[in-house]
């Protein structure tokens, strides 16, 4: 039997890369103000958190983070609109050259996340909202997290 962990590896391995490389610089989201460059670059930003390269203050109530562990861990659709944790609605500036070398990064980042998983299982960052994540449960938050944004652009059906 497959483990969810496993599940979620295949699917930032393989199909997260693969519905990527249909993402075009010209696809505009169903929500949202990111554009599809910008997406993959806050996708590779939240890699790097949840490796701990930077961290950020966690902005939910003590009490109330076992609830949303729970929701980030689960495989479901994600709230749209939701605002950044550090209160700022601006889109940040694009670090990458355009949007094929960010997917490039991208993919490259996703591989050293993994690896980092396996080297380091009990390594922990905090998550904005769910607090402390172990890299395992930081693997099923990505899945959720970027499954979203595939959403966002039309890369994946909605399957609310």
């Amino acid at each position: 039997m497959t483990s969810n962990i496993e599940i979620a590896s295949n699917f930032l391995l393989k199909e997260a890369k693969d519905k990527l490389n249909a993402l075009k610089p010209s696809t505009h989201p169903s929500w949202g103000v990111m554009t599809p460059q910008h997406m993959v670059e806050h996708l590779i930003v939240v890699y790097k958190l949840s490796m701990g390269r930077f961290s950020v203050p966690v902005v939910s109530k003590e009490e109330d983070r076992p609830k949303l562990k729970e929701y980030l861990m689960k495989d479901s659709p994600m709230r749209r609109n939701v605002s950044a944790p550090n209160g700022k609605s601006k889109l940040q500036p694009l670090r990458f050259a355009d949007l094929e070398e960010a997917k490039q990064k991208f993919i490259a980042e996703t591989e050293t996340f993994l690896k980092f998983c396996e080297a380091q299982p009990e390594f922990i960052a905090n998550h904005p909202y769910g607090g402390p994540l172990t890299t395992q449960e930081w693997l099923l938050c990505h899945r959720k997290h970027i499954k979203h944004h595939l959403i966002q652009f039309a890369l994946i059906p909605d399957y609310e």
